[in-house]
């Protein structure tokens, strides 16, 4: 069994940081009922809108690598238990969007089972499927389909209506409304959103990244050499100035209407892939670095408890800006929310350190571990 590798710890925390401060200056969704645009949110989207995501989901693509791994070398196949291990992180998933239907969990889980698919094929295979979900082909695909065959298109996405309806609920139902209305209904807009951006394949594409970031054994290395990450660093950011640069004139190249909508959705995940692939070279950089390593190491007790914290965000904050709470959706603004979510974050980060002093799992985490293996190892570290 090899021990925790905690770069993608420290990495990974990080990314749920950056999903929390989304979620806190989005008011968990209800920022879009009425939007309050100015820096804080045009900052923390630019820093953490769609990247976050994606680390989370390139990190999911690490862990699911590294756990088949493990058991592989044991000369045991565990791909039909992380098959079970995934339907229960569906369930999670579903219960949690009940609450917050904007919920991530399903989506990592639905996803997985194609790495579960895959994990017999050679790296090869998997860069190729990479750079497939990545460059957005079925999106592409769409958008010419839109082009030519004007009778399939039409003329905007069709989840800002889905998604105003559940704002609606979200900022007026009371709690047994919410919980009725997320059973089904309030499901639609989220897959509408991930499938009309093209969310769901970027999403696909950086769950291979991981895996493949796994077999080459990348966050593993101890000896990476400062030049060659700045190197790749700075492609990365020259890679995004390219794509900003370009973006406006070649989404004009696409008819106007759904065609052109698409366009830009794709463009925008390339952007955010570059500056995905930047974060996660600088964070190693820096992580690699002495005067640094120490202070990005706090980030890996919350990345170990990701699961248990991203639902728990929920249960606290989603009563705090929804309507059946305080509403405070309606009144705290931007500022605040960012001042509340940046507090709160720095005591989860303690709250981590200190649980992971006593146990060896977070409480969800090892929920999680005793239903995938039904009733292994005792949560005390002892």
């Amino acid at each position: 069994m090899r021990p925790r590798i905690v770069l993608a710890d420290s990495l990974r925390g990080f990314a749920l940081m950056g999903l929390y401060i989304v979620h806190m200056v989005e008011y968990f969704e209800l920022y879009w009922y009425k939007p309050e645009p100015g820096w804080v949110h045009n900052l923390i989207f630019f820093l953490f809108g769609g990247k976050a995501y994606g680390l989370f989901a390139l990190l999911f693509g690490l862990s699911f690598f590294i756990i088949l791994d493990n058991y592989q070398r044991r000369g045991q196949d565990f791909r039909l238990r992380f098959c079970w291990r995934l339907t229960v992180l569906l369930v999670f998933g579903y219960l949690h969007s009940l609450l917050y239907a904007g919920d991530i969990l399903q989506l990592l889980a639905l996803c997985g089972f194609l790495l579960v698919l895959s994990h017999h094929l050679s790296t090869r295979w998997l860069i190729g499927f990479s750079a497939f979900f990545l460059i957005q082909i079925p999106q592409i695909i769409l958008i010419i389909l839109y082009s030519i065959v004007p009778e399939w298109s039409y003329p905007g996405p069709r989840f800002p209506g889905l998604m105003m309806a559940n704002f609606e609920v979200f900022a007026h139902a009371d709690l047994p409304g919410l919980l009725r209305h997320n059973l089904m209904e309030g499901q639609w807009g989220k897959w509408a959103f991930f499938l009309e951006t093209g969310r769901l394949w970027n999403i696909i594409g950086l769950m291979f990244v991981g895996a493949v970031l796994g077999r080459s054994g990348f966050f593993e290395k101890t000896d990476f050499k400062a030049t060659r990450l700045m190197i790749y660093l700075m492609a990365a950011v020259a890679s995004y100035l390219v794509l900003w640069a370009l973006k406006g004139g070649v989404i004009n190249l696409a008819p106007d209407g759904m065609p052109r909508w698409a366009a830009g959705q794709v463009f925008t995940y390339y952007e955010n892939l570059a500056l995905i692939a930047a974060g996660v070279f600088l964070f190693t950089l820096l992580f690699n670095a002495t005067f640094s390593r120490r202070l990005l190491m706090c980030f890996a007790p919350a990345g170990r408890l990701t699961l248990t914290f991203y639902i728990a965000q929920s249960l606290v904050f989603v009563p705090v800006y929804y309507g059946f709470g305080l509403a405070a959706y309606s009144f705290m603004g931007q500022v605040p929310s960012l001042l509340l979510g940046v507090a709160c974050w720095l005591i989860q980060m303690v709250l981590a350190w200190f649980w992971l002093r006593n146990f060896r799992y977070g409480p969800l985490e090892w929920v999680w571990r005793k239903l995938t293996f039904i009733g292994f190892n005792s949560v005390r570290t002892n």
